[in-house]
């Protein structure tokens, strides 16, 4: 068998929350995840600073988070234009500044500074964007 390449290791503290789903509509795609075994955690949300809605849901696999734009904004139009459905993991961590600069040092790129969040209690999140397009949410402890 070949050696396989060493793999890079999220810092330690880093303690993995929901994949980030983007639709067009939650009432459209929330049966799907239903049929899939996934229920509704939480009470849905809406995010004006964001400009988004959502909901989290959890079943046999990872908790996702299901995200729509709030009417008249396009805050998740370019993932949804692009078909791109799942477009961020999210990882709680205990200290916003030095997963951001972890992340800059791996060449991501902070797109969303860091702001309080409905869906967290006023918890401070931000997003890095990578060069494959994949984005992190990194959501205070």
């Amino acid at each position: 068998m070949p050696d396989l390449p060493e793999l890079p290791v999220l810092p330690d503290g880093f303690i993995f929350h929901h994949l980030g789903c983007a639709t067009s509509s939650i009432a459209k795609d929330k049966p799907f995840f239903e049929f899939l075994g996934y229920q509704l955690e939480g009470k849905p949300f809406s995010d004006p600073v964001q400009g988004i809605a959502g909901c989290f849901m959890v079943g046999v696999g990872p908790r996702i988070e299901l995200l729509e734009n709030l009417p008249g904004r396009s805050t998740l139009t370019p993932w949804i234009d692009a078909g791109l459905r799942i477009y961020h993991f999210a990882y709680v961590v205990e200290d916003l500044e030095t997963a951001i600069e972890w992340a800059r040092s791996k060449r991501g790129r902070l797109t969303v500074p860091p702001v309080p969040a409905i869906a967290f209690a006023g918890r401070e999140i931000c997003f890095v964007i990578f060069p494959n397009k994949l984005m992190l949410e990194f959501i205070q402890k």
